[in-house]
């Protein structure tokens, strides 16, 4: 085990302080425990040694957690004292110990199988943390510094502390054992908590490196595994009180035992059932990867092994809880494998990580719970890729077969527990989604995505610069609707002529600014008014082409010049300003339109997370180009029908976390929300959407998102695809007024694992109602 300070490390003492919480609790319980037994004691011996014991534990409780805390952190150090037992001593070679030192062990050993008994899940949560907590990537449960075995021990530390009498200890360590064992469950849930919360990662990366170092022991070998006397034995042993220890069965009486498989492992599986699986794999008929097989719909659907195989299975597991994992998993893939949102050529592919899923299920508590799990996310992902495809026997449903036939192959035959094999697939498989989107955007005679990235950095650089030019119009003498039309409607101009005409034409419209904030200042007897009368004509001309440019509305410039109209007749008639105030105005003026355009980068930054109006930057031909849809195309007013599936049933309603928590295994995440509000944040590219933008529904496909989520491409058809871009802000109206909806209802394990449900408790035997 790695050298551990505990006095350095915080996480260890948040744990330590944790675990000593619940035995002072547990030795509080204990003692109460003993009060009562001792007042329902038939004989004198017994009460008496109950209120002894209870003495014990009220007298002596300070110094009994001390030892309790110095043993764990004893254990934890190996500077300090350690168990005098070699890591790689057999049990055949116990006859070199004393006596009473393998009835130390014997005892701890049986203790630390009650502590876990009721709570594995939780400590596989904690187990979680391992590889963060002593910053050892291979550190696997074996290394857990809070594992049932290593608080046995301190227990036995701190009754051996209270008293030297043989009788008083074993009643000492049965009270405080029992006690215990029903605080070890919320220990664990408060440890792994508040790991969450101080940032650790919990990897389930629970590698282990030695044999020694299994969760459990058994299985098959020509010789004794070999033990570690800070663990647990592996063979049948015959403890105080005619106890026996199972052959298979580590401290925690679990039958996820592990091997030596290197970093980065999916959990631990005993190897009972790892080599089952192995066979079972072998077993499975070699599909067929031509071109031909995978397209066609028609081949029969491969058999459910773990079904088929459910009494090997659960013959091979030794616990409960993993005969339940397989009965789950069973019924996860005949949903799969039935379900109609499934096309069958992507069910065959499926089929063929019937293994791998079980895998990860059995050794990895986060599997049920966890939507980011990297095995429910790759197998989920397939399924919803799948849906966006409506002919396989061609491409790009072909092409998308072909390229996840191997990615799926590799798992299935190569080392499946490894969860980064898991990431570098869904990688994989996320970029050639990403090219296959961009080629088919580009077959349509432009590229789509950079063209909108172009136009997101010109309307941000355009809004950035209109706050900009409207702060230093703001105390200018100046009518408000000339700064506003300034800023707002003249702002654009200036930036268009920058960024696509270069220097010399953004100068000629600045200066044209400039003359229009100046149009308006008192000239009447002086030189001023004959220039102006005479410029006049020109300006307005140089401003009605300017804001053809930017594609500004009609509407705008007639109430530009509606309202310059009478200013420009009360100026002629004022008395100019002094030499002096006009030249100081008329600095500030160019001051403010000498403000330079911001760069990509800083109207990046400067405008991430507002909300921009993204459409002024196209005009009329660019969003058609685009097919950008806008506030008119989409009728709001009209009524929203009820979407029906393929069988002419009306679409199920979203899931919820109660639709797919099964009693027994870990409380899982929430779904993945199919519509409303929330589905804005969800949307993934490659997917399906429902878009009902006018009296009927039709299916579009997520192609393409802007790296700062403002333009969402969908494509709508597939051998001839039409583009439909939208804003961010449409997007969210969209999916405010339920017109945009995910095609699932849910995600395929969240559909599969509701149906289970559903099938399981069909199974229970009905209640009957009790009389009155």
């Amino acid at each position: 085990m790695p050298h551990v300070v505990v006095a350095m490390d915080s996480h260890l003492l948040t744990g330590l302080q944790s675990l000593s919480r619940a035995f002072e609790l547990a030795m509080a319980d204990a003692a109460e425990s003993a009060g009562r037994l001792a007042m329902s004691a038939l004989k004198v011996a017994r009460r008496d040694e109950m209120l002894l014991t209870q003495g014990l534990l009220r007298q002596q409780a300070g110094s009994c957690i001390g030892r309790f805390e110095q043993s764990l952190k004893s254990q934890w150090d190996p500077a300090q004292s350690r168990p005098k037992l070699s890591l790689n001593t057999d049990w055949d070679e116990l006859s070199l110990v004393e006596e009473e030192a393998v009835d130390q062990l014997v005892v701890a050993d049986r203790i630390g199988m009650a502590l876990s008994h009721h709570c594995e899940w939780e400590l596989r949560a904690v187990e979680a943390f391992t590889a963060s907590l002593l910053g050892d990537p291979s550190a696997g449960p074996d290394k857990n510094p809070f594992r049932p075995a290593m608080v046995a021990r301190a227990l036995l530390a701190a009754v051996d502390s209270l008293t030297d009498q043989t009788g008083m200890r074993q009643t000492l360590s049965e009270e405080l054992t029992r006690a215990l064992a029903l605080r070890m469950p919320t220990c664990y849930t408060e440890i792994a908590a508040t790991y969450r919360t101080q940032g650790l990662r919990a990897q389930d990366l629970r590698a282990v490196t030695e044999p020694g170092g299994l969760r459990g022991g058994g299985g098959h070998h020509s010789r004794p595994m070999a033990m570690d006397p800070t663990e647990s034995s592996h063979a049948p042993i015959s403890g105080p009180g005619g106890l026996t220890v199972p052959g298979g069965l580590g401290p925690q009486g679990s039958s996820s035992h592990g091997g030596p498989y290197g970093a980065a492992m999916l959990g631990h599986v005993g190897p009972q059932v790892m080599g089952l699986l192995r066979q079972l794999h072998i077993g499975q008929a070699a599909p067929v990867l031509s071109p031909m097989a995978l397209g066609d719909a028609g081949l029969p659907l491969p058999t459910n092994l773990i079904q088929q195989h459910s009494t090997e299975l659960h013959q091979a597991a030794s616990t409960p809880l993993d005969h339940m994992v397989i009965d789950v998993v069973g019924g996860l893939f005949d949903a799969i494998l039935s379900d109609p949102k499934v096309p069958p050529q992507m069910a065959r592919l499926l089929a063929r990580l019937q293994l791998p899923v079980l895998r990860a299920a059995l050794g990895d508590t986060s599997f049920f719970s966890m939507r980011k799990h990297p095995v429910r996310r790759f197998v989920n992902r397939l399924a919803s890729l799948a849906c966006a495809y409506e002919d396989f026997s061609q491409d790009p449903g072909l092409g998308f077969l072909q390229r996840v036939a191997p990615l799926v192959e590799e798992i299935a035959n190569g080392d499946f527990e490894k969860v980064k094999l898991y990431d570098e697939q869904l990688d994989a498989l996320e970029a050639f989604v990403a090219e296959q989107n961009r080629l088919a955007l580009q077959r349509e005679g432009q590229d789509a995505a950079e063209l909108l990235a172009k136009k997101e950095a010109l309307a941000r650089q355009t809004y950035q610069y209109q706050q900009e030019l409207e702060r230093a119009l703001a105390d200018l003498p100046l009518p408000d609707f000339l700064k506003r039309f300034l800023s707002r409607d003249w702002g654009p101009v200036i930036v268009h002529a920058a960024t696509q005409a270069g220097d010399a034409e953004a100068q000629g419209m600045r200066r044209l600014g400039k003359e229009l904030a100046l149009s308006v200042l008192p000239k009447g007897g002086s030189p001023l008014r004959r220039e102006f009368l005479s410029t006049l004509p020109v300006m307005v001309r140089a401003v009605n082409e300017g804001l053809d440019r930017v594609g500004s509305p009609e509407a705008v410039r007639k109430q530009l010049f509606v309202d310059l109209l009478p200013i420009h007749a009360e100026s002629l008639k004022q008395p100019a300003l002094s030499p002096l105030d006009h030249n100081l105005l008329v600095k500030r003026i160019e001051a403010a339109f000498g403000l330079a355009v911001p760069d990509e980068a800083a109207a990046a930054r400067a405008t991430a997370t507002l909300d921009i109006d993204l459409e002024q930057v196209f005009g009329a031909a660019g969003a058609e180009a685009v097919g950008l849809l806008s506030e008119a195309d989409v009728a709001w007013d009209g009524t929203v029908d009820i979407v029906l599936e393929a069988d002419g049933a009306p679409e199920a309603g979203p899931l919820a976390a109660v639709d797919i928590a099964i009693d027994g295994l870990p409380a899982p995440e929430a779904p993945p929300v199919s519509r409303g509000a929330a589905l804005f944040e969800q949307l993934e590219v490659g997917c399906v959407y429902r878009m009902n933008t006018g009296d009927s529904w039709r299916k579009v496909k997520l192609a393409h998102i802007s790296q700062g989520r403002s333009f969402f491409i969908f494509s709508e058809g597939e051998k001839y695809p039409k583009t439909l871009t939208m804003t961010a802000r449409m997007l969210k109206r969209l999916c405010e007024s339920e017109r945009l909806r995910a095609y699932e209802s849910a995600q395929l394990l969240e559909r599969a694992t509701a149906r289970a449900r559903k099938q399981l408790a069909a199974l229970l035997p009905p209640t009957t109602p009790v009389k009155a």
